[in-house]
């Protein structure tokens, strides 16, 4: 039979499609992409760019073994400034712009703008993760590719009550203070409720903008209010330190308590001597802890690379364990045939006991979060923060 020149086209597309070494090495020479969207200026900016350090250093450290199954390993990084609106416009240009065979995670930006873009991610079907650790986004029935890579806010104000239950039981006085937004808010209902329940006294309360200038006014209510314990939430670091150093130096005795934001050693740095016993939920390694596995590998990459080996904050670590676990999924994926984004949800869900490095206790998901933290103690003196408690379950009360 005779075939015209479109017919010979078609045939030989055909033809290439299947059997081409050219088309099949150019698909494996595909890059696998991870998206972040990390506030890069803004009020939490030296946060944001300790993270995208991780980010950084985590994919040299992939890409030199190989990548995932031979594709490089690529970074979409982009800024949100730490605003909602702004981190949405960003979040429609990467999925537009990015194809979904090669954007298989996305890593986004804080509790308000993973709220406000979780019913999207969950329409593409889009394996997503974020700095925050907020109780409605571990929800696997509703959000069914969103994964909280640590304790909730719930869990980490859980374990805080239950030292609280350690030190002083029933009748404990509790001033909260906590910023005005969807990360500050998140887990204040839950401490309320499990407070009246473990028979504690919610004695003053305290909202506040992210960052203050002045702690008089919050130091006035802790002195009026005369609490045992003070529990602080919703900042990184922009607030703590004044109001404890304010606070001490009003004759203030109270512990203070804060969570996985709070956790950094710039607390006893800037506020001295007065953040000595400050009480902190963390669920990552500190940089000063060398029998860690996580951090022996990122001190071999950072000198293999001429970088430098100071101290790295908890932003970093809870940044390049993100990355360290993305990566496994991926390399689960690949081995699996299904590096796609239904693939990673599966390859994340059989994660079991794979701990990032010594960065976290397992991967055995509740709910597609992971609820166990431990609680640290802040040392001045030491200058670093010690370990009070093995692994605690935050939602066991």
């Amino acid at each position: 039979m005779k075939m015209n020149r479109r017919q010979v086209l078609k045939a030989g597309l055909a033809a290439s499609t299947v059997y081409s070494p050219w088309m099949i090495a150019r698909a494996q020479a595909r890059p696998v992409k991870l998206a972040a969207i990390l506030p890069l200026t803004g009020a939490f900016a030296f946060a944001g760019n300790a993270a995208l350090d991780a980010f950084r250093d985590a994919a040299d450290r992939i890409n030199d073994a190989g990548g995932i199954g031979g594709r490089r390993f690529e970074l979409v990084v982009e800024d949100d400034g730490y605003d909602v609106a702004r981190g949405t416009a960003v979040f429609n240009r990467i999925v537009q712009r990015e194809s979904p065979e090669e954007l298989v995670f996305v890593y986004g930006d804080s509790t308000g703008l993973s709220k406000a873009l979780a019913p999207e991610i969950t329409r593409l079907r889009l394996p997503y993760t974020a700095t925050s650790f907020s109780n409605e986004l571990a929800d696997p029935n509703t959000y069914p590719t969103i994964f909280v890579f640590g304790p909730t806010y719930n869990d980490m104000a859980g374990a805080l009550l239950q030292q609280i239950r350690r030190q002083k039981g029933r009748g404990a006085k509790i001033f909260l203070c906590y910023s005005n937004s969807e990360f500050g808010r998140d887990p204040i209902p839950f401490i309320k409720e499990q407070s009246a329940r473990l028979g504690f006294q919610i004695v003053g309360e305290e909202v506040t903008p992210l960052a203050i200038a002045d702690a008089t006014p919050i130091v006035t209510k802790l002195r009026q209010a005369q609490p045992d314990f003070v529990i602080m939430h919703g900042y990184v670091l922009t607030v703590e330190p004044l109001v404890v150093r304010a606070a001490r130096e009003q004759g203030i005795r109270a512990t203070f308590m804060g969570t996985y934001y709070s956790a950094e050693l710039a607390l006893m740095q800037r506020a001295g001597a007065a953040a000595d016993g400050f009480i902190v939920t963390y669920h990552n390694a500190y940089y000063y802890d060398t029998t860690v596995p996580a951090v022996e590998q990122i001190r071999a990459l950072r000198r293999s690379k001429g970088r430098d080996l100071s101290y790295r904050t908890t932003y970093y670590m809870g940044s390049w364990m993100a990355v360290d676990v993305i990566a496994e999924a991926m390399r689960r994926a690949h081995a699996a045939g299904k590096l796609t984004r239904p693939g990673m949800i599966e390859a994340l869900e059989s994660l079991g006991d794979y701990n990032a490095g010594g960065q976290v206790r397992n991967m055995r998901w509740v709910n597609h979060r992971l609820p166990f933290t431990k609680l640290w103690r802040a040392n001045v003196r030491d200058g670093r923060f010690d370990a009070i408690t093995d692994w605690v379950d935050g939602s066991k009360l």
